[in-house]
């Protein structure tokens, strides 16, 4: 009941001494891109060629109540491969400082560095048994309910630095006793952002730092992530990179693919590149993730899960709102020591992205 609590007191606190108009402004954004897609697994000597169509619709709404304090919220009626999704709820004081209750998220994946790749659908699908992470925001996981605070920009005095703090809160679920399941209980996270000048490179540095508690009895570790990363941006180059490690809990999908939950120690290396050219736009990037899997409960001996990818891209910018693009990755999979030649191979992907 605690957390409910919080989030109420919070929201009361904020909103509840203005008046707010009874019609909020409205803006929708979206895009639908359509091309064709092609794979070459290692397991195969067949190639396959389908045709790709991914689609979003996001409508975001704000008001600004009479003390100036900005509310907002939004919701997804197409997501690319998912459904209807609604936001939480911001609150963004006259100071520029922001309060996200609801579907908070983490405060370490908000300060997470951009960090080039190849563009494009296309791409191999990863192992359902394979536990090697795909992104240094691995391991951010959080509840729906609870709250992330984003300072000022120049916060403390200090240019161009930021910070955040986020946690979120389900004490109510039930404690698992057995290796098969494990459900997030509470979680806590802190990122900050530096951006800087170096000559003729502007510089950003950022990082986090995210922990979460299961309600497994019979796991021995918890998740306590930190992951970092760097971009310099001279003039029309982009060159970034990050890494991120520690241990994470894997929740089960007994109703799904079968797969127990997992307790794993895991890395993740990104790099990239990107170079802007008049109307054309050129992208290099490669990930190099590795994880030690094993049941809850049990020490990380085992044999590692690796998944590598390399990429490249080209777009073209043929109109406002209108653009092509090329891409290929090729993806190098290892589950429990041994290569995945299902889940591995080449892709390629040329389409045409439509965006409003």
């Amino acid at each position: 009941m605690k957390k409910e609590l919080l989030v109420a007191s919070a929201l009361v606190s904020t909103m509840g001494v203005a008046g707010i108009a009874e019609a909020g402004s409205a803006t929708m954004s979206g895009h639908n891109r359509v091309g064709l897609l092609g794979k070459n697994l290692d397991s195969s000597t067949t190639d396959t060629v389908s045709m790709s169509r991914q689609s979003t619709f996001s409508v975001s709404i704000s008001e600004t109540t009479d003390s100036g304090i900005a509310v907002s919220t939004g919701f997804d009626l197409a997501e690319e491969n998912g459904g209807l999704d609604s936001s939480g709820l911001t609150l963004t004081f006259t100071d520029g400082s922001k309060l996200d209750l609801f579907e908070a998220g983490s405060a370490s994946g908000s300060h997470d560095v951009t960090i080039p790749g190849a563009a494009g659908e296309q791409g191999i699908a990863a192992s359902t048994t394979s536990s090697a992470p795909t992104a240094i925001t691995m391991g951010g996981g959080s509840d729906t309910v609870g709250f992330e605070y984003h300072t000022v920009a120049d916060a403390f005095g200090i240019d161009g630095f930021k910070a955040s703090i986020s946690a979120s809160f389900n004490d109510d679920v039930a404690a698992s006793t057995d290796a098969s399941t494990a459900t997030l209980e509470n979680s806590y996270a802190v990122g900050v952002t530096y951006v800087t000048t170096a000559g003729d490179s502007t510089v950003t540095i950022g990082g986090g730092y995210n922990a979460g508690n299961y309600n497994s009895t019979v796991a021995t570790k918890d998740t306590a992530v930190y992951q970092a990363g760097i971009s310099a941006v001279t003039g029309d180059l982009t060159v970034g990179a990050g890494y991120a490690s520690g241990d994470m809990i894997r929740s089960g999908d007994t109703g799904g693919t079968g797969r127990a939950a997992t307790q794993n120690d895991a890395e993740m290396t990104s790099a990239g590149v990107k170079y802007v050219s008049g109307d054309l736009t050129f992208n290099v990037g490669m990930g190099d993730g590795e994880s030690t899997d094993e049941a809850l409960g049990t020490a990380n001996t085992g044999l590692s899960d690796t998944r590598t990818t390399t990429g490249a891209s080209v777009g073209y910018s043929i109109a406002s709102g209108v653009s092509a693009t090329l891409g290929y990755t090729t993806v190098d999979s290892d589950d429990e020591g041994l290569n995945d030649t299902g889940h591995s191979g080449s892709s390629w992907y040329i389409g045409a992205n439509l965006s409003f």
